[in-house]
């Protein structure tokens, strides 16, 4: 009875839909109705037809004329889907889509509407700093219990322009920010991982910067052991290491040891010569960035904080977004330069995306991108750094989060995602590092040395995709990397055995995963966008895959594949001083000299040449493609006299996204207005009332 209801009124809205103007670009006849309903969502609907389950729902791309926000539009209409037949949660305007929940009924009438496009399960993300088992576990994601409360508002877009800058210097404007778990030995709340009924944040953060863009820190290699603190709204005593003790037992096999993976890479070769990142900002879409002295002393460098998971008295109540945080940016401030990351003076953006029991959803990472996009611009983020993954689909095209990476990819910021930690089976990487576009990095274990010689690639380190793209792209240290430690957190509190004694007294803690060897080449990549800002992502990749060394030499070992390590060590030393590769649209390979005055050299080859982007990539880009040149890889595919078609009379499905010249179009040139971005609330659903599933922090077992 309630499922002929819910298929009547669903009906209902698809005849006023319909009558408020056309819907997609029309069909190829001999073109077979794909299926709309991801598998994996599929078997939970069999399994559990009456459990309300998370889903993203996309929407066809509108037909033109276009208005001035159709993708908010479409994300709008996906939540009316989401109204009538369950529960919505929040607008994804990146991608034309909305996020909510609905039992099996309600899926079955929304995959009825003629505009959906399709229906994916919205899996749980975890970081990628995780044990083989728990990986099996988050196969197993548990439903959503207990059901979420219907909202009362209607979302309203709102298409404002990115925030503007306060002259206040407040690192962390988050709903209920404590930027202060570092230095002082203040107690800060444990993060239990039950379910706590607070309120929803608030539904479009702004953040409030604390500097500008390009800051001034200290030009120093090594900063001194009491730097004076700036005003700010940071830690609130004087940095004082020895406070920093705790009841943890730290690890006397580490204690006092020199971070060495800056050194593996050839980082601090390049701090020599005054390249640290100044001024290129990495956004840490995480668990949260805490406003430790490495990050906000003597300048502070986290320049804002959005929250998209459940509500935090704390900035980083797991601790994890400040350990990979300290990776790309940390300066050694705590330990006198013991424990410096690999670009020490770049800045941070905190973008929150994991929940305080270590987990999230695609549409709040996904939500979070698009944050990223609408203040790019603000805070001159160029690089993404994501230590997670969730279980990855059968193929990339049909991904989300492979969809929002590459939208993000083609807007200019370099997109670095873990492979995940499930090797060394084969065809083991999480999503997003599935995606071809990318930059996928796997695990090393630098055994404690600056020499890569004696390295080995880390066992759990994950390797291939169903796709059969070659992945990860490279590998970086990833193994018992040392990183700033958040006093009382969750990680902190789990692991009392991985908290390192620096010389000064100051303590850090030690982790392991793909999660750690991420930041150390988003760092890179903010060491090579500092030289040559004008780079695109694929140029930056084509310098960081293409200029790896090798390791394991003294070893003796060779790996059973060859593409488990990806094209080798980062090397970013090389990196930065490579020649600039081509940008791939106009098939001349640049020879342009970088830093140092590298002489002329073999030009790189271009990076993400011949491949074909995720079909809600193309779905959505298709009102920012309407109108210009179309070219073909195969003019007469299929018996179609492909050259006749024009964007009015094309079939915009797979078919013509197979044959579709991606590599014509030159991306910087593109015109984007037709797309709003960051313009629609979350909706009042408390995130503490929905569950993200099991996966815990105590999951952290590799080191």
């Amino acid at each position: 009875m309630r499922r002929r209801r819910m298929i009547g009124l669903t009906w209902a809205f698809l005849l006023v839909a319909l009558s408020l103007g056309p819907t997609a670009p029309p069909a190829r006849a001999a073109t077979e109705v794909a299926a709309k309903i991801d598998p994996a969502l599929l078997a939970l609907m069999q399994a559990h037809p009456l459990s309300l389950l998370p889903v993203i729902v996309e929407m066809q791309p509108p037909a033109p004329p276009f208005s001035a926000a159709a993708n908010v539009d479409s994300a709008n209409a996906a939540l009316d889907l989401l109204r009538l037949n369950g529960t919505p949660v929040a607008g994804l305007s990146l991608i034309d889509a909305a996020a909510g929940f609905a039992n099996a009924a309600g899926i079955d009438a929304i995959s009825l509407i003629p505009t959906v496009a399709y229906i994916y399960y919205d899996k749980t993300v975890a970081p990628a700093s995780e044990t083989e088992s728990t990986s099996a576990a988050l196969a197993l994601d548990p439903l959503p219990t207990p059901p979420p409360p219907l909202p009362t508002p209607v979302p309203v877009p709102t298409v404002t322009a990115a925030p503007t800058l306060l002259p206040t210097p407040t690192p962390t404007p988050t709903v209920a920010p404590t930027p202060a778990p570092t230095v002082a030995p203040t107690p800060v709340p444990t993060p239990a991982p039950t379910l706590a009924p607070t309120p929803t944040p608030t539904p479009t953060p702004v953040p409030t910067p604390a500097a500008t863009v390009a800051p001034t820190p200290a030009p120093t290699l090594a900063p001194t052991a009491t730097p004076t603190p700036s005003p700010t709204a940071a830690p609130s005593a004087t940095p004082s290491p020895v406070s920093q003790a705790s009841t943890a037992s730290p690890d006397p096999a580490t204690s006092g040891t020199v971070a060495v993976y800056p050194s593996e890479v050839k980082a601090d070769q390049l701090w020599s010569q005054g390249t640290t990142g100044r001024g290129v900002t990495v956004a840490v879409l995480d668990s949260g960035v805490a406003a430790d002295p490495d990050l906000v002393s003597p300048a502070n460098r986290i320049l804002a904080s959005v929250n998209f998971a459940d509500q935090r008295l704390v900035a980083d109540p797991g601790g994890h977004g400040t350990h990979v945080a300290g990776i790309i940016a940390g300066n050694g401030t705590r330990s006198a330069g013991e424990f410096v990351g690999v670009a020490p003076e770049a800045n941070i953006v905190d973008v929150r995306v994991l929940s305080s029991h270590g987990s999230g959803r695609i549409s709040s990472v996904i939500r979070g991108i698009e944050w990223v996009l609408a203040n790019r611009v603000t805070y001159n983020i160029r690089v993404i750094n994501l230590s997670f993954g969730a279980p990855p689909p059968t193929s990339y095209r049909t991904d989300p989060l492979s969809a929002a990476v590459e939208i993000a990819w083609r807007r200019g910021l370099v997109v670095v995602a873990a492979a995940g930690n499930t090797g060394p089976a084969r065809d083991t990487v999480a999503s997003p590092g599935i995606d071809p576009y990318v930059i996928t990095v796997g695990a090393a274990d630098d055994r404690g040395t600056a020499s890569p010689r004696d390295d080995t690639l880390a066992a759990f380190s994950s390797w291939g995709t169903a796709d059969s793209n070659a992945k990860p792209d490279l590998v970086a240290p990833g193994r018992r990397i040392i990183s700033i430690r958040v006093q009382g957190s969750a990680l902190d509190s789990l692991f009392p055995d991985r908290v390192v004694v620096a010389h000064n007294g100051s303590t850090y803690l030690r982790l392991s995963g793909t999660s750690m060897a991420t930041p150390v080449v988003a760092g890179a990549a903010a060491l090579v966008l500092q030289g040559r800002p004008s780079l695109t992502p694929d140029q930056v990749k084509a310098l960081l895959v293409g200029t790896t060394q090798p390791f394991g030499q003294d070893t003796g070992a060779s790996l059973p594949d060859p593409a488990m390590a990806g094209a080798g060590l980062l090397d970013a030393l090389a990196a930065a001083q490579g020649p600039t590769p081509s940008t791939g649209t106009t098939g001349l390979l640049g020879m342009t000299p970088a830093l140092g005055g590298v002489s002329e050299g073999p030009a790189l080859a271009a990076a993400n040449r011949s491949l074909r982007p995720a079909n809600t990539f193309a779905r959505a880009i298709f009102r920012v493609l309407y109108r210009s040149p179309m070219r073909w890889k195969d003019p007469n595919l299929g018996g179609i006299a492909w050259g006749s078609l024009t964007w009015d009379s094309i079939a915009w499905d797979s078919i013509a996204w197979d044959n579709y010249d991606w590599d014509s179009i030159a991306w910087d040139s593109i015109a984007w207005d037709s797309i709003a971005w960051d313009s629609i609330a979350w909706d009042s659903i408390a995130w503490d009332s929905i569950a993200w599933d099991s996966i815990a922090w105590d999951a952290f077992k590799p080191d």
